[in-house]
């Protein structure tokens, strides 16, 4: 192509002829135009972060069409004469910010900013559309427009309420906590024209010739012919050379297939007319579309009224494809390509092909017609991309007596590639009066005449074993046959479920096993055809057969609904407390808050990408970069042979670069350095290295179970027993036992918005400035200058903006910014160049003094920061008839890679915080860390805590499982009791006495010897509601409850009596706060204790007794949808670090702060200008307090003004910070007290009082030092919140936050989906510094460990160790369609936490640990699901013969989990393979195996129990609930033999009729 232009927020870009326009979008814009809005997150298409608006001019038309696209997967030549817009142009500092901006901003929809511009723009799209329609926007519509954009931080809730806001009619009031900043100046979202003399640009580039094919070259080459001979002219040409070209179009698939080469020609066919047009037959049978129809085009087609419901039902599932960003550019025919060449995993395949689609392909000398699955069959040797082209896919028109179904199970409602798909497409025959009359006679054969199926067709889209796992939709042709001439009735419904096997040949994938394939296909089916079986005749007045036939899909979810309560504390400091606006808010949401990716960008810049190991343990031969080095943009290659000779090559125990030895996959070998990051990456992957079997290694470790047969641990930096009492004797004592159960605890990636990256700026004399991604500055500069043997002043660090961190970038993480500093220094020095840092390399002269940078995309930044540690564990626990635990004996296994890094921050948080808020009188914990073969194992939100909480409600389950109680009940008898609380007044409410009979210890003998016992069926008994005991009375309080349910506390801070399981509970007054020591031995103040409050609270909010019973009611109604609510407590741990900070006040009076935390989005930065507003206005009359927030700056934080301030991690820095600011305002308030100057007005006030230090010419010297250090000490305050440092009662600061959470969830039995109905979330968080961003940050911990619970699942490769779930595609976070329906969140009243920092408390860690009441809802409708299967089984063997459920195996001592050799997946026994993994799920999991373990045994009495394991995918979820047959349960429910099809014949006469 010759000169290339676009127009980015009204700015001309001008690309000239020799660019490379295979360039991605993204990177054009911040290289050519300097615009920041465009964030490159994943490099995928996935996230929506680099979301821009494209309008496009047509010229046949005259029309504009406005679409917004991922920019890091648009080639820019393929916009070439479009107007680009940003988040800049949407609104900016500079020009003012849009509404959609402004309710951003005040609903606090931002935390850490970097996917904020994305839904920015994505929110500006939907309402831009919804103007061009003429259609009122909704709540609806504004959600589903965010379907292509993630979030991390939020939970999504305030992004959803922005939207809600900007709905003409809204009420506020049904929206969550709104800032009380005033909102700037809005300015109209008014699009603007599209230019003219682009336009002239646009007709131009129409009315000229074509281009001739260009000569061979060795150079890039972006083609766009203008007509198909221009086309195939081009595929004539390079038809020799194929792996040298790629056709596109809209080039989404570059975001699923890493593996594409990095073709030197790209021939782009979006713009040929005969492939975009949509037209129908002269007789409107027949609805065709080009090829390069859009998706959103193909379904914005099928969407209008005017279409029959069968293509609106196929528009429905086309809007699940990926996000509207994705289906704004992918085409209808590059998914059908893209299913044929590379096996994706379409729904479009499924989709066309049951709806009876033709494809026209055509080559230079040929076109055809073909059905569908004729193109896609295996054998057909069409060379597509290559030869042939797909020009045309043809709908045939439904006609009335069609219908149409179809659905998809992914790990989440939008943005998910199917597991599995199917569609059914069905024309009922018309039957004769003859007929009719025969069917309301009941003649034999003729019921149900007008339901007769004429012609069907079933598709169903999966990985398939004879293509070796590759996924292809195909028609199952066994199920037409059965139902083709049937009437579709009970009879038919049962052949085709009979016949579904026979089209069915699964083959597990990651993640996905054979029997969800078979169990999920059945319940697809079922759910496709039971609403015609329940219209007809023979199913009506049949109740039991009309439940089973009562189905529903999961539909496109309802916007939530939210409800905050906070207590009101406005009065006490202000602007402390208040929900004031974040800072720097609207700069995130306009794209001009800088990160690390937007910080001196230059088109001399320099990018680096590792290479990296493909084998787990071996050793390592030669390294050979030379075909790296011939690709085009690379520049050189970096190994450990660069390391300087006084530098260390180990960083905090991690090796930079392998030398001798690779120890896990995708252990860095070296670095490839290029003029972009892309021609880095793919130089990476160029580089040839040789590994060197050797036995003397051994075979890599990959699990625990591995390390633990090696005997392979490291000796962490801590005591690995913790021992409380005697759990020994106590276990022997006690009246109840469970012994030698196991659990194992999933992994989970940090997936931060922000990929790794760091910066490098060299400065004068060889010093240099790094501007990394880390939430540790000391660390990088220490690995800095350890790595190449400089002093730490020659290396100096800064951040600004950081896009979350989730404790994923602390120091272990710095040795992926070390590279970018060694050209700085080692090649310099090893050339002999170091003062002009010229470096010759072969032909190509570099200065190495341009700037350096290392960004990681979504992969590599997975691949790097591998996540949290799993965890095996081993309990034996000893307990009483009432569920009263006196003994826990625990042994814990968390798994560490090759190297410790921060993994052992798990195991110590295990160790300490085991007992939550359980009394554990006898405790005994062991622990080890497993070294493995496996990347290092870093450290996530909540480490250790999170898997603290899930081992101990998981032993509480079980020991209620074990007594049939509810477990609710279980968790109040069992709160801990501070040993120091005064004598209660009132005795302890009594406890039920339940029968003894079955009671007593249950050991291995006893294991032993009920195997072979005769097997019978139970129900389970653990169901909602049933047993429910509340300690034998109501829990009870004293004094008025709130309008909300909360108890209304007085403003002094005493509470009324609260009675809580089997204690009662009075808090103390004031500030008296005697110590109290918890099982593990943490002691905290007995007024923190706080729990009965928040657990009362919950309780109250939900109504949980009334919830309890309609969950029952609604469980006993439903056949397939079960529901289930838990409620859950947690506890942590804080201790807020010392850290300094700095402020300085100019001679105008404007304050700028330098602290030495890191803003991630937890609001630090806000907290700390509160705190500066409030501090510097203890120096201003009373009346005119606080200081302007709006006068305060929060400068960058960096080591060469706040040296030494250690990690910003554990959710405590920001009272660190906000102490230290106060010091350091005290100090400055002291110093002008004596030059007061009291004005009329705030402002006025101040800044006479500063000029009355200055000389006036406000460029002298002050008379008063205006600049000052503060520095938090770490200790507690005291009363009057000042510092104990000194004094003999100083000590530590630490205190204890509480919380409680309920959850309600549904799951279906057919598919394993599920939907969390409800989340109510009632925490202490003191007096909390801002309201509106610890909510938030509650919200989003939250989500996050819901999505842990839910749907993230770490995979790993079980024979290289290699991660596979590395990128959007593979791992998958909540979307904002998975938070509940009903989000609620509740802050305790006078709870202050007078020893810390303004009576505050950490909110962000904590609350992570309340998602572990949606696992155990999951659990407890996973448990009526399978009450329900065991009942239906006992009815299906009588009625049937042959029972529709296994009998659940009695298993090992009362464990609820597996014995040695052997393990019980979904109620049936199997052998163990060596590494714990059943045959088929030797695919790919962090855990021992891929399916998620639903283990039965036999407890007192006979109540069995179960584990459910996390995550509970909709994979896991389905088998979790059991295998069942569904025809077994409607030969019962229809109490009738099955009649055969033979015989029945359509005869020209129209009637069916059966031959004898």
């Amino acid at each position: 192509m010759d000169q290339v232009r676009l127009n980015v927020n009204g700015q001309d870009v001008a690309l000239p002829g020799g660019f490379d326009l295979g360039t991605n979008l993204n990177s054009v814009i911040k290289s050519e135009t300097g615009f920041k809005g465009t964030k490159l997150a994943c490099s995928e298409g996935g996230c929506g972060a680099c979301a821009v608006q494209v309008t496009s001019y047509n010229v046949a038309t005259g029309a504009t069409e406005r679409r917004s696209i991922n920019s890091c997967l648009c080639p820019v030549g393929s916009v070439d004469g479009c107007v680009v817009t940003t988040s800049e142009g949407i609104g900016s500092c500079k020009q003012g910010f849009s509404q959609i901006q402004d309710r951003f901003a005040e609903y606090s929809a931002s935390q850490c900013g970097f996917c904020t511009p994305g839904f920015v723009v994505a929110t500006h799209q939907t309402l831009t559309k919804c103007q061009e329609k003429g259609q009122k926007p909704t709540e609806d519509i504004l959600q589903k427009g965010l379907d292509g954009n993630l979030c991390r931080c939020t939970g999504y809730r305030p992004i959803l309420d922005a939207c809600k806001s900007l709905v003409s009619g809204v009420d506020m009031e049904d929206l969550g906590v709104r800032s009380c900043a005033t909102p700037l100046r809005n300015i109209p979202a008014e699009q603007a024209d599209f230019p003219e003399d682009l336009k002239q640009y646009v007709k131009e580039k129409a009315a000229a010739p074509a281009h001739p094919v260009p000569p061979k070259s060795t150079s890039k080459l972006y083609l766009a012919p203008k007509s198909l001979p221009e086309l195939f002219e081009l595929l004539s040409e390079y038809a020799k050379q194929p792996e040298e070209f790629r056709v596109i179009a809209g080039n989404t698939g570059a975001g699923v297939y890493h593996d594409w080469p990095l073709e030197r020609v790209l021939i782009d066919i979006k713009t040929i007319p005969d492939l975009t047009k949509i037209k129908y037959s002269e007789d409107g049978k027949e609805l065709v579309f080009g090829a390069n129809v859009s998706q959103t085009r193909a379904i914005e087609e099928l969407q209008k009224a005017s279409q029959p419901e069968p293509f609106q039902r196929m528009a429905e599932h086309l809007l699940r494809i990926a996000g509207t960003h994705v289906r704004n550019a992918a085409t209808l025919g590059g998914n059908i390509a893209l299913g044929k060449l590379r096996d994706l995993e379409s729904d479009v395949i499924t989709v066309f092909m049951a709806a009876g689609a033709s494809v026209q392909v055509i080559c230079k000398t040929d076109s055809r017609w073909m059905p569908l699955e004729e193109v896609l069959d295996p054998g057909s040797d069409l060379k597509l991309g290559k030869e042939w082209v797909i020009a045309a896919i043809k709908l045939l028109v439904p006609q009335a007596n069609e219908t149409f179904w179809s659905h998809k199970l992914a790990q989440r409602f939008w943005n998910a590639h199917a597991m599995i798909n199917m569609a059914v497409w069905m024309r009922k025959e018309q039957p004769s009066l003859a007929s009719s009359v025969k069917a309301r006679l009941g003649v034999k054969g003729f019921r149900d005449a007008a339901n007769r199926i004429a012609e069907v067709r079933v598709v169903i889209g999966s990985p398939r074993a004879e293509l070796q796992g590759a996924w292809q939709g195909q028609r199952a042709k066994a199920v037409e046959k059965a139902l083709l001439g049937r009437a579709l009735d009970v009879d038919a419904l049962i052949q085709a479920l009979q016949a579904l096997p026979q089209d069915l040949h699964p083959t597990p994938t990651p993640g996905v096993t054979s029997d969800f394939v078979s169990g999920a296909a059945e319940g697809l089916l079922l759910t496709a055809l039971a609403p015609h079986v329940a219209q007809t005749p023979s199913a009506q007045g049949n109740s039991a057969l009309q439940k089973l036939l009562r189905v529903q899909s999961m539909g496109e979810p309802p916007f939530p609904v939210t409800r905050h309560t906070f207590p009101d504390y406005s009065t006490v400091a202000a602007p402390i407390a208040l929900p004031v606006e974040k800072d720097r808010v609207r700069l995130q949401t306009s794209g001009e808050a800088v990160y690390v990716a937007d910080v001196g960008v230059s088109t001399q810049e320099l990018f680096a990408a590792p290479v990296e190991s493909t084998c787990a343990l071996s050793k390592l031969g030669k390294v050979d970069p030379a075909p790296a080095l011939k690709l085009p943009g690379v520049v050189a290659f970096v190994g450990p042979d660069d390391i300087p000779k006084k530098g260390n090559p180990e960083v905090f125990g991690q090796i930079l670069f392998a030398k001798d030895k690779v120890e896990y996959h995708g252990q860095p070998l070296g670095l490839i350095v290029a003029k972009s990051q892309v021609e880095a990456e793919r130089g990476a992957q160029a580089v040839q290295v040789e590994y060197i079997a050797d036995s003397n290694l051994g075979t890599p470790l990959l699990c625990i179970r591995d390390a633990i047969k090696a005997d392979s641990y490291y000796s962490p930096p801590m005591d690995l027993v913790t021992t409380i009492g005697d759990a020994k004797t106590a276990m022997s004592e006690a009246q109840c036992t469970i012994t030698d159960a196991r659990y194992r605890l999933p992994s989970q990636q940090h997936f931060y918005m922000e990929p790794q990256g760091a910066l490098v700026l060299p400065d004068e004399a060889g010093t240099f400035t790094v501007t990394s991604s880390t939430q540790c500055l000391d660390a990088v500069q220490k690995a800095v200058a350890e790595t190449l043997g400089i002093p730490g002043t020659r290396s100096q660090q800064c951040v600004g903006a950081l896009g979350a961190d989730l404790a994923g970038k602390p120091h272990g993480q710095c040795l992926w910014q070390l590279p970018a500093q060694l050209p700085h220094t080692s090649w310099a020095s090893k050339y002999g160049c170091h003062t002009t840092g010229m470096l010759t390399l072969g032909r190509t002269e570099i200065n190495m003094l341009r700037q350096m940078s290392v960004r990681f995309g979504q992969r590599l930044t997975s691949s790097t920061a591998s996540g949290r540690s799993e965890t095996e564990i081993e309990y034996s626990v000893g307990f009483d008839a009432n569920g009263v635990i006196s003994a826990l004996d625990c042994k814990v296994w968390c798994l560490a890679g090759a190297f410790m890094d921060l993994a052992w921050n798990d195991l110590y948080g295990v160790m300490t915080g085991l007992d939550m808020v359980y009394e554990l009188p006898n405790l005994h914990v062991e622990g080890k860390m497993c070294r493995t073969n496996l990347m290092p194992r870093s450290i996530v939100r909540g480490p250790g805590f999170l898997n603290a909480v899930m081992i101990m409600e998981q032993v509480i389950e079980h020991v209620a499982g074990y007594l049939g109680l509810d477990a609710t009940l279980v968790r109040e008898r069992n709160f801990m009791r501070p040993k120091d609380l005064p004598a209660h007044p009132y005795p302890a409410p009594p406890l039920p006495e339940p029968s003894t009979s079955a009671l007593k210890p249950v050991t291995k003998a006893d294991d032993q010897n009920c195997n072979g016992k005769a097997q019978h069926l139970v129900a389970y008994s653990e169901s909602n509601g049933t047993r429910h005991v509340s300690g034998g009375q109501e829990l009870s309080e004293q004094g008025d409850r709130g309008g909300t349910g909360s108890l209304d506390q007085k403003r002094n801070g005493s509470t009324p009596d609260v009675v809580c399981g089997r204690f009662q509970f009075k808090e103390l007054n004031g500030d008296k706060a005697d110590a109290a020591t918890v099982s593990a031995g943490r002691d905290f103040p007995v007024n923190q204790y706080t729990l009965p409050q928040v657990w009362d609270g919950v309780k109250r909010q939900v109504d949980y007794a009334a919830k309890q019973k309609e969950v029952e009611d609604f469980n006993k109604s439903h056949a397939w949808l079960k529901r289930g609510i838990a409620v859950t407590p947690t506890r942590f741990d804080c201790a807020p670090p010392p850290i300094n900070a700095a402020v300085s006040v100019y001679a105008d009076g404007s304050v700028t702060v330098t602290h030495g935390g890191i803003e991630c989005g937890q609001g630090l930065s806000t907290k700390v200008k509160q705190m500066a507003a409030f501090a510097l206005g203890q120096l201003l009359p009373e009346e005119q307090r606080p200081f302007p927030m709006d006068m305060i700056h929060i400068n960058d934080t960096r080591t060469d003004i706040v040296p030494n301030a250690g990690p910003t991690w554990s959710s405590t820095s920001s009272e660190g910070c906000v102490a230290a600011i106060e010091q350091a305002c005290a100090k400055i308030c002291r110093r002008l007290q004596p030059h007061l100057q009291q004005k009329g007005s705030t402002w006025d006030t101040w800044q006479a009082t500063v000029a009355e230090v200055q000389d006036g010419s406000g460029v002298a010297p002050a008379s008063v030092m205006l600049s000052a250090y503060g520095f938090y000490d770490g200790t507690e305050r005291d009363k009057d919140g000042r510092t104990t440092k000194g004094s003999k009662s100083a000590k530590p600061l630490k205190y204890t936050s509480f919380g409680a959470a309920c959850s309600e969830v549904e799951i279906d039995l057919l598919t394993g989906e599920k939907t969390v109905l409800r989340s109510d979330l009632y925490f202490d968080c003191g007096r909390s510094l801002n309201p509106a961003v610890d909510i938030g940050q509650i919200e989003g911990a939250f989500i996050m460990g819901m999505g842990l619970c839910t749907m993230e699942e770490v995979l790993i490769d079980p024979k290289t160790g290699k991660l596979l779930s590395d990128s959007t595609w593979t791992y998958k976070i909540p979307t904002a369609a998975d938070i509940p329906r009903n989000f609620n969140v509740t802050f305790l009243k006078d709870s202050p936490n007078i020893r810390s920092v303004m009576s505050s408390k950490a909110s962000g860690e904590p609350s992570m640990m309340l998602s572990m009441s949606v696992l155990y809802a999951l659990r407890r409708a996973v448990l009526a699901a399978k009450n329900s299967i065991s009942e239906a089984a006992t009815s299906c063997g009588a009625a049937a013969g042959s029972p529709a459920l296994p009998q659940a195996s009695e298993q090992g001592s009362a464990t609820g989990s597996v014995c040695d050799g052997e393990e019980s997946v979904n109620g049936k026994a199997g052998l163990r393979k060596d590494a714990g993994q059943t045959a088929e799920n030797d695919v790919a999991s962090t855990k021992d195996h891929t399916s998620t373990s639903c283990v039965i045994d036999e407890g007192a009495g006979g109540n069995p129990f179960f584990v459910l394991e996390a995550p509970v995918t909709t994979c896991h979820g389905k088998e979790a609930m059991g295998q069942f047959s569904i025809v077994d349960m409607l030969k019962a429910a229809a109490n009738k033999t099955v009649e055969s099809t033979a015989g029945l014949e359509y005869h020209s006469s129209g009637e069916w009729v059966v031959v004898h």
